[in-house]
């Protein structure tokens, strides 16, 4: 235990370096950010304790610090690999961390700047693609314990799964494979109101997104990875929808440090999914950063109705509060040649 909680603060170490280096290298405007929170429970078959979700990006190339300052410039880009690691600690003996998720793509987004009659607007269109897989590293059978996935008996327990089954009460929570492949496309309107130095004085972000589940790595190598039964059951498609408001102030005028608040409403629905999950996820969250310019860590709290996120646990549902510290990978930047 000892071992992996080290490790487990060691990658939430180096994400949140990666997060403070990216300030100043690259950034990505439409992304996930790396956390760590307490996480309450709600499955009457375990107890959270917390969640660390330490993602990390590796750009092959990157120029949005650079372009999006530049107002002749109506393109910007970055092409990287992305790794978003999960891991929940539980309040059991040995306080184990059970099925970790491992979720890795290769991603490409764009950002192109909109003409603005006004001065002190900087509005941008862009996109994100990223295609890979989530697993989580197990390798027995889902609704069984002790028993391999892909095996005879394994696969006629699937066979007794009907509209009326309670696959919460079914898991295996402890060993059970969870093993997908998916793509995500990613739609992002930004308007800025910027302040004298062209920074973002307030945002608003709009986005709209689609992810389908499949069996081809990278959506088109047709690989024995990901058996149909699990798609049925957890569904093939996926709706996302994110608005975000973002507002920078200082407490003083004499103060060069602005602090930012960030109020984020995230909506999913999944389609085609086995009756006994519920199709939605709402989280609504806000973030304060206390000190912006130099440092692009935040206090999250915020509240989740709707099915979990973590792998196989998308058969869980409930509400769910959570606390906690996150890092920003889309820091201030200037958005405006001055």
């Amino acid at each position: 235990m000892r071992f992996i909680f080290t490790v487990l603060l060691s990658l939430i170490g180096v994400s949140a370096s990666l997060a403070q280096f990216e300030k100043y290298s690259h950034v990505y405007p439409i992304t996930e950010d790396p956390s760590v929170r307490w996480l309450s429970s709600y499955s009457p078959y375990e107890k959270i304790q917390f969640e660390a979700n330490p993602i990390i990006k590796f750009s092959f190339y990157n120029n949005f610090v650079m372009g999006l300052a530049d107002s002749t410039k109506l393109h910007s880009m970055a092409q990287y690999l992305d790794f978003r690691p999960q891991f929940r600690l539980y309040k059991e003996e040995s306080q184990p961390i059970k099925t970790p998720s491992y979720r890795i793509f290769l991603g490409t987004q764009h950002m192109f700047r909109l003409k603005s009659k006004q001065a002190d607007v900087a509005q941008f269109i862009g996109f994100a693609y990223q295609t890979g897989h989530y697993s989580n590293g197990q390798s027995k059978c889902t609704f069984a314990d002790g028993k391999f996935d892909g095996g005879q008996f394994c696969d006629s327990i699937y066979a007794t799964i009907n509209d009326q089954t309670d696959l919460s009460a079914l898991l295996n929570r402890e060993t059970g494979n969870y093993s997908m492949n998916l793509t995500e496309l990613t739609v992002n309107y930004r308007f800025n109101k910027l302040n004298a130095d062209n920074y973002a004085k307030y945002t608003h972000s709009v986005s709209l997104g689609y992810v389908i589940n499949h069996k081809g790595m990278l959506g088109f190598i047709d690989v024995d990875l990901v058996s149909k039964g699990d798609l049925d059951i957890i569904g093939r498609h996926r709706i996302n929808f994110v608005y975000e408001y973002l507002l920078a102030f200082r407490f003083s005028k004499k103060s060069n440090v602005y602090q930012r608040i960030r109020l984020k409403q995230q909506l999913e629905a999944i389609l085609g999914a086995h009756p006994h999950i519920n199709p939605l996820r709402i989280e609504s969250s806000a973030t304060f950063y206390p000190a912006s310019t130099v440092s692009a860590l935040g206090l999250v709290f915020s509240y989740i109705y709707g099915h979990d996120n973590y792998n196989f646990r998308v058969v869980d549902s409930g509400h769910q509060f959570s606390a906690g510290l996150t890092w920003d990978l889309f820091p201030p930047v200037r958005l405006k040649s001055i």
